[in-house]
């Protein structure tokens, strides 16, 4: 047998040799693929994979467990049906962007678990290579993060509240007792020298002020107690139009001060199962804003009308209206600015923030609308006692 060939046989066992390592080494790297799989199904986060198109093709028993849906629904593009709308475009940006320079990533969006709720997630992406260096694709790790972004935002609230609060203190109920200060100093320097209609206008003036400071410190110690979360909810079956009634007689003498005709067109009385303090403060409030920015002689129309599950309580007024921009600020706490009213009253535009508080907390909800120099429409909706199940029943 020549060299040639018996060096051919030697180099085809050295080849036989290698393919054979070649496969045993092939056999362990996938047997540790499916070994680095199976640590993922029941990670405690949810672990997503994408493939070089950019589309997923693999999900954890965590995730699949969240979301309540199939291996098949989520793939591809599938998991995405998940996403809050408001949040899709910022997710699909920040994860196309980062895998064209492949870059990991970290982001926060909202995702539907299988209770139908949007969750927030925190996403943290990352790409992943073979053994040879090759990019295969990303690979992803979510954890639920509501809870503390739920924290963030109160904090956030409450230290908006806290100014809020000091600049009140400072500003807003500072004014009212330095003008009724004002007009006492007026009075004890002028006694004997004005006469009885001088002084009676100056007592009007000091009783109106009051009221308003009043008023104001009222809403102030409502609305701490609100944020401190020491406001109970008693809700009881109520009679609603006896409500309506109830709080016009608390507005009237402002009406009345401004020559302001309150229109009475209530639909036929119905029973509510809510907290009554709450939707007679909602209701004052509002009604006080709407004598607040009606001038003299102007016109407030009280309407309601039913169905099977709601009532819903329209107030009118003739006022100055409010553009969109101040629509949107209105129950804002940071954003809220004060307004003066046709004949200077202050207010801190806490009345109308409560109003709305008091309401979601009944179940219901507040729609405004509004033009300016046509006036504005405030819509509370309550349910109906029969849209709740009552105690005991």
């Amino acid at each position: 047998m020549s060299e040639d060939i018996i060096r051919l046989q030697e180099r085809i066992k050295e080849l036989e040799l290698e393919n054979l390592h070649l496969k045993e080494n092939q056999i362990s790297v996938n047997q540790a693929k499916e070994l680095y799989l199976k640590i993922f199904e029941d990670f405690p986060a949810l672990i997503w994979r994408s493939g070089l198109d950019k589309l997923c093709n693999y999900f954890n028993r965590t995730w699949l467990e969240f979301t309540g849906r199939t291996m098949e629904e989520e793939y591809g593009n599938g998991w995405a049906e998940g996403v809050h709308p408001d949040d899709f475009q910022f997710c699909l940006d920040s994860y196309v962007v980062a895998f064209d320079k492949r870059e990991a990533f970290l982001m926060e969006y909202r995702l539907k678990n299988k209770f139908g709720e949007y969750r927030w997630i925190r996403d943290f992406g990352r790409p992943f290579y073979d053994l040879d260096n090759t990019f295969l694709g990303y690979i992803g790790s979510c954890y639920d993060i509501t809870d503390s972004k739920h924290n963030e935002q109160r904090l956030e609230i409450l230290n908006t509240a806290k100014d809020k609060f000091f600049s009140i203190v400072s500003h807003d109920l500072k004014n009212p007792f330095n003008s009724i200060l004002g007009y006492l100093d007026l009075l004890t320097e002028n006694m004997d020298k004005y006469d009885s209609v001088k002084i009676k206008k100056i007592v009007f003036s000091i009783q109106e002020v009051a009221e308003n400071a009043y008023a104001l410190l009222e809403n102030l110690l409502l609305w701490i107690n609100s944020q401190k979360g020491l406001i109970t909810y008693n809700p009881v079956k109520l009679n609603f139009n006896a409500l309506v009634f109830e709080s016009l007689s608390l507005v009237s003498a402002g009406a009345n001060l401004k020559e302001i005709t309150i229109a009475n067109n209530l639909a036929d009385d119905v029973e509510i199962y809510s907290d009554a303090e709450m939707i007679k403060t909602a209701i004052r409030n509002i009604l006080t804003n709407a004598i607040k920015f009606t001038g003299s002689g102007g016109k407030i129309e009280v309407s309601s009308q039913s169905s099977n599950q709601n009532i819903v309580l329209s107030i009118t007024d003739s006022g100055r209206g409010m553009n969109q921009q101040t629509i949107d600020r209105l129950f804002k706490i940071g954003e809220n600015k004060s307004q003066v009213g046709t004949n200077g009253e202050k207010g801190t535009g806490l009345g109308l923030i409560l109003s709305k508080e008091f309401i979601e907390q009944n179940e219901g909800n507040i729609k405004v609308s509004s033009e300016l120099c046509k006036g504005s429409t405030f819509e509370i909706t309550i349910p109906l006692s029969q849209k709740r199940k009552l105690p005991g029943s």
